[in-house]
């Protein structure tokens, strides 16, 4: 065979190895895109990412130590509900977090600024108390330091505005207290004394404006950012229950205001219904009694279906009472803040999952998040307690933008990370 006959053959083979190569690797048809999965931006392990225009931020910061919720608004406003610190001598109550040595104060303090919007200006516009004791104001102590110009203990509430200032404080008897019987605190003088002295320091020499919580108002608590007004009509806060009074429909189909003197403070606690877009969620402190009768009407007339619900008084026993169940108080998500391995109540718990109340029984789909860490009630009743979804940490609600629907994540509380322990699945408002 001469040179160029194989040369031939030498060419015809390559070309017959590159169309088979070019065959072979060729795409045959285009699939179909996939539909993204429903998974969170953010995994666990990972840092919980920071708000941002249109989202609704209920952040429940645990210190076990007392309650305190930071909301950060569709618009950016901000508001923080109790910054209680108490000290307790009752061997079962949770461990102080992140550490024993960083007072409760600080805990709510440092996690706020860390999630604090930078339209913010470094202040928070609402601080609300939902009533007087320790637990959600403070507790006095000799431990505690003094302020040197206001002469009141720096703890809880007034240990907060020294981290983060506010602008508008909100309680349940500005600006009289002692002088109005109606909204005179019934328990915890001292306590509540220190608080007042604060309160009335801080609005007449520091720029705070002071207002009493009024019930049947939804202007209370305004959006203030400088996009405000795209949410109006899609946002709005207003306040159901408070002083024992509350806000229901009449025989007549009109709302009004059943006004009851408290006979406890937790049945003074001051309370709210907070909806975006579809999302519905109240809050209430520590209510109990008689106006928890009122929550539970209110919810009755004017709440086709609950996304979110911070439970009633740590979920005691005393926290669901007759009404409640009558109507079949039934939110989709509940977190529950509590310090005390009694908290939140067995029987209780084991009612809402199973749906058999003493009085009255429904079932619902329900997720329950606790903040506290697990101890010796949650091991003795394993069963129970495998029920709930997630616990041990902060707890943060998070609504989309539009309020359609929100995630739930639990935050590592044992240092100032904020890494994300877990996070649920999407839930779809209704």
């Amino acid at each position: 065979m001469n040179k160029a006959i194989f040369k031939y053959f030498c060419l015809a083979a390559l070309l017959v190895v590159a169309c088979s190569h070019n065959e072979e690797t060729k795409p045959k048809d285009n699939p179909k895109p996939q539909e993204p999965e429903d998974k969170p931006e953010t995994q666990t392990g990972e840092i919980m990412p920071a708000w941002s225009e249109g989202n609704l931020d209920i952040h429940f910061i645990n210190s076990g130590r007392g309650e305190c919720t930071f909301y950060i608004l569709p618009d950016g406003t901000t508001m923080v509900v109790d910054a209680g610190e108490f000290f307790p001598t009752d061997p079962t109550a949770q461990p102080q977090r992140p550490n024993a040595s960083t007072p409760a104060y600080k805990t709510f303090g440092t996690y706020i600024k860390h999630f604090l919007p930078a339209s913010s200006g470094g202040k928070i516009d609402y601080m609300m108390l939902t009533h007087f004791h320790i637990d959600h104001m403070g507790e006095m102590s000799s431990s505690n330091a003094i302020h040197p110009e206001g002469g009141y203990q720096i703890v809880g509430v007034s240990g907060l505005f020294e981290e983060v200032p506010f602008r508008n404080l909100i309680d349940r008897g500005y600006p009289t207290y002692e002088e109005d019987s109606y909204t005179f605190p019934t328990s915890e003088s001292e306590s509540t004394q220190n608080y007042i002295k604060f309160a009335k320091y801080v609005t007449s020499k520091k720029g705070v404006t002071g207002e009493r919580f009024q019930v049947g108002s939804e202007t209370q608590f305004k959006l203030l950012g400088a996009t405000k007004d795209t949410y109006e009509g899609k946002f709005r806060l207003f306040n159901h229950v408070g002083n024992g009074d509350g806000y229901y429909k009449g025989s007549n189909g009109e709302g009004f205001v059943d006004r009851r003197k408290p006979s406890t403070e937790n049945g003074a606690s001051c309370g709210f219904h907070l909806q975006y877009g579809k999302f519905d969620f109240i809050a209430a402190g520590d209510l109990v009694s008689v106006a928890q009768n009122f929550q539970a009407y209110y919810y009755r007339d004017y709440v086709s279906y609950l996304e979110g619900f911070k439970s009633n008084h740590h979920l005691s026993a005393n926290s669901w009472g007759g009404q409640m169940q009558k109507y079949a108080f039934s939110p989709r998500v509940i977190v529950v803040q509590s310090f005390y391995e009694k908290q939140p109540d067995v029987d209780l718990l084991t009612s809402i999952f199973s749906g058999q109340f003493s009085s009255y029984n429904y079932t619902w789909e329900k997720d329950v998040y606790l903040t506290k860490s697990w101890d010796a009630k949650m091991e003795a009743n394993k069963d129970l307690f495998s029920k709930v979804k997630a616990y041990g940490g902060h707890v943060v609600i998070r609504v989309a933008p539009g309020g359609g629907s929100f995630r739930v994540y639990m935050l590592k509380d044992t240092d100032f990370s904020y890494e994300i322990k877990s996070v649920s699945d999407e839930y779809i408002c209704q």
